[in-house]
């Protein structure tokens, strides 16, 4: 083949991926788009291993302006069913709904950045409806980490004999509860009669017991009322040669910064976001404590189930919006992505 007709040959390609890639743009499914929908040209050379960020940027600019705006109260319709039929369903197997809150965020929100992607950088999307959501288990994890960090300072502070403590005291004192926590296969155990890591186990599950509280996924709620879902954002590599060979360049201030960009939920999108506690397993457990014989442990597990249910769960809102109002859910947490705040209507 001669080289002019390669040439042709690679130009006719190009043409025909460029109509694919609009093609898919144009799309009503978002998520089909991002997962799918990406040109060769992103990638800028033959091997394919390298990503053209400025081919990248006009490319998820172009796929974030959703093209079928009028679907999204629909959509809206297929979300709401989906809850209500999960709920339907655990209610009539004995669980008890205690959280039901709607929440916006306050700032960005990025769930999923580390997934695989051939962006190298993506977004948790719903594959049916092409929306972003939380799933339950980030928004468990996040409540768990937020749990986790609430019982080691408040040790902290008991054991706080002076202004300052030290970073090895905060390490040494996270080690310990992260390993009465998560290390100790009885779901009874615990040191010095601290009753927080047996209350965070009977929420959240420890090795051999699983938690009674059952988190489902939070989807947006004001999607009707949304002119755009997505904002485009950065993470700007300062040291790109040293991130991709650490031994044979150093981590000087001489590289140019490579900005990589990638997708994120814009702040004021509602999501809501519902807990379920299982009622029927915590009324078993009761049962078990009073008819066996009760030690000590037996005798505070019973009293914690019963502090839980107290004040209609008002340790376990205390928990879900601390992690989601200081904390954060999903990536980038602690430069401020992922808070939330309660929306609150007036009647």
């Amino acid at each position: 083949m001669s080289k002019q007709q390669k040439s042709k040959n690679l130009k006719s390609d190009q043409q025909a991926n460029r109509q694919l890639n609009s093609a898919i743009a144009e799309g009503d499914n978002f998520s089909l788009a991002f997962l799918k929908g990406v040109s060769f040209e992103i990638r800028k050379n033959k091997n394919f291993d390298l990503i053209n960020q400025k081919s990248k940027k006009v490319y998820l600019q172009s796929i974030s302006i959703s093209k079928a705006k009028e679907k999204l109260p629909l959509i809206q319709n297929q979300i709401n069913y989906k809850l209500k039929s999960i709920e339907e369903y655990l209610l009539a197997n004995h669980f008890l709904k205690v959280i039901d809150i709607n929440m916006k965020n306050i700032s960005r929100l990025v769930v999923g950045l580390g997934s695989e992607h051939v962006f190298e950088t993506s977004l948790t999307l719903d594959y049916i409806w092409g929306i972003p959501y939380i799933p339950s288990s980030a928004i468990k994890g996040g409540c768990k980490a937020a749990a986790f960090w609430e019982i080691v300072l408040s040790r902290l502070n008991e054991k706080k004999s002076q202004n300052e403590i030290s970073q090895d005291k905060i390490n040494e004192v996270a080690k310990d509860v992260y390993q009465e926590l998560y290390d100790e296969e009885n779901l009874l155990y615990f040191v010095d009669n601290d009753k927080r890591i047996l209350l965070n186990k009977l929420i959240f599950g420890a090795k051999n017991f699983e938690g009674l509280f059952t988190f489902l996924d939070a989807y947006p709620q004001n999607l009707s009322e949304s002119t755009s879902i997505f904002e485009l954002d950065i993470i700007n590599s300062h040291y790109p040669d040293y991130y991709s060979d650490p031994i044979n360049n150093p981590a000087g201030d001489w590289y140019n910064p490579q900005p990589v960009n990638f997708l994120a939920v814009k702040p004021g999108i509602e999501f809501k976001f519902i807990v379920f506690y299982d009622k029927h397993r915590a009324e078993k457990l009761v049962k078990f404590f009073e008819t066996k014989s009760i030690c000590e442990t037996k005798s505070i597990c019973f009293e914690l189930i019963q502090l839980l249910e107290k004040d209609n769960f008002k340790i376990f809102k205390n928990i879900i919006k601390t992690a989601l109002n200081f904390y954060g859910i999903g990536a980038k947490t602690r430069l401020g992505y992922g808070l939330f705040e309660e929306v609150r209507r007036d009647n």
